[in-house]
């Protein structure tokens, strides 16, 4: 492209940032589409538009990498519980042809996750996978055995990711601590 070219493109891409033309960051929030909760309830997930939330991408029959997520979203909820701080926790399945309600339910009453703020979500594998591509989380399979990142990302209050856990030795305050978007208002009790 001729150097005019790429000053006339700058020059339109100026103006349009001056008239405040901005593309909005993606949010989890984009999928309209209802998930699947552990009591066979449809969900969206801007349910939890406005409040603090952390998301991970887990499956009911994981032996490897959930084991050690769950330990560290139960370490999360006691430090925020120590801070007094309401949050909610959203498990998304990454094997929607597989997890169930029913052995989301059994997988929560196994590990003792029964506070109503956990939720447990199956969705579409359409839906699973853009989800997984907005939080950055892989998944691939290996001598039969479905593997996956660990990843938990905190949510802004418009369902952007605020911050990210990727690794099993980051403390949990660091999640605690992102900044809240102040700009969006917690959702309405029905």
């Amino acid at each position: 492209m001729p150097a005019a070219h790429w000053r006339r493109a700058c020059a339109v891409l100026c103006l349009l940032a001056g008239t405040g033309w901005t593309q909005a960051a993606p949010s989890l929030f984009s999928i309209e589409e209802p998930w699947t909760d552990e009591y066979g309830h449809g969900v969206k997930l801007e349910y939890w538009r406005g409040e603090v939330t952390f998301v991970a991408m887990e499956y009911s029959a994981c032996r490897f990498v959930c084991s050690v997520y769950w330990r560290r979203l139960v370490e999360l909820q006691k430090a925020a519980d120590a801070r007094a701080m309401k949050v909610q926790f959203v498990i998304l399945s990454i094997d929607p042809e597989h997890d169930s309600p029913a052995l989301w339910r059994d997988y929560r009453k196994a590990r003792d996750l029964t506070r109503e703020n956990w939720h447990f979500l199956t969705g579409t594998r359409p839906m699973t996978t853009r989800a997984a591509a907005f939080l950055g989380e892989r998944w691939w399979f290996d001598e039969g055995h479905l593997m996956h990142d660990f990843r938990i990302a905190r949510l802004d209050g418009a369902g952007r990711v605020a911050a990210t856990m990727t690794t099993f030795a980051q403390p949990v305050e660091a999640l605690l601590d992102a900044p809240r978007d102040a700009l969006t208002p917690p959702r309405q009790s029905p």
